[in-house]
């Protein structure tokens, strides 16, 4: 796999709610065919990252996060403003300034006609694993640092 861009956040984050988008400043890597010539639209300091030809993707995604009170936090991967299957990713912190570790591996298909925009969004609920249709709220996360790929494989 070649990495097409590399994003990352280096200072610690706080987000404003459990609904927003997480934003990557830093493009660290960034190869020709994802400047705005190439397949792949993202502006440094833009949660959104626009594929502009069709292929397979692949997305790595790690996260170190914390929140000021205990609870659990969450992130997924979206496609076009719809949450991404099996992209959930979801920690308990045990107490306030505790840290954990979250991340996700997949791939995603775009049409070869289409064009698709990528994002990562922190979730407002999880669904509670015994009770299912009992939805654990979330509480606001603060990113420590993270590390965001995104790379054409076929």
């Amino acid at each position: 796999m070649i990495t097409v861009i590399e994003s990352v956040i280096n200072n610690v984050t706080a987000l404003t709610s459990n609904t927003d988008s997480v934003i990557f400043p830093i493009d660290s890597i960034r190869t020709r065919s994802s400047t705005c010539c190439g397949w792949l639209n993202h502006n440094q300091g833009s949660a959104n990252y626009t594929i502009l030809e069709g292929g397979i993707y692949e997305i790595n995604l790690n996260l170190t996060v914390s929140s000021a009170t205990a609870g659990v936090v969450a992130f997924q991967v979206f496609v076009n403003g719809e949450p991404d299957s099996g992209t959930l990713m979801a920690e308990t912190i045990t107490a306030a300034d505790d840290f954990a570790n979250i991340g996700v591996n997949t791939r995603i298909k775009i049409c070869c006609k289409g064009t698709s925009t990528v994002s990562i969004r922190s979730i407002p609920a999880v669904p509670t694993p015994t009770a299912p249709e009992t939805p654990i709220a979330t509480q606001v996360p603060i990113i420590i640092s993270g590390k965001f790929n995104l790379a054409r494989v076929a």
